[in-house]
C-alpha cells in the first residue's frame, strides 16, 4: 500500500466510526473492489457500494458519496 492509501484507509475509518457506527466493508473481486459503509446483507447491497478499477478509485467515491447521507 502507498502512504496514500493509507491515508485513505485511516480517513474510510474515521468517517464509518463517526457516521456509520462503525460500519465499513471492502470487497476486492477480480475485476473491481466495492466499498461501503453497510453490511451487506445480499447481494444487492454490493451493487449498491462504491465501485472502482482500484482501491484509491472505490475509496474516493465511498468517501464523496458519504457526505451526501
Amino acid at each position: 500500500m502507498s502512504d496514500e492509501d493509507i491515508e485513505t484507509w485511516e480517513r474510510l475509518v474515521e468517517v464509518a466510526n463517526r457516521d456509520f457506527d462503525g460500519h465499513l466493508t471492502i470487497l476486492k473481486f477480480t475485476t473491481n473492489w466495492r466499498i461501503g459503509f453497510v453490511t451487506p446483507s445480499e447481494r444487492e447491497s454490493i451493487d449498491e457500494m462504491a465501485v472502482g478499477d482500484t482501491f484509491a478509485e472505490a475509496a474516493h467515491k465511498a468517501l464523496y458519496t458519504s457526505q451526501d447521507s
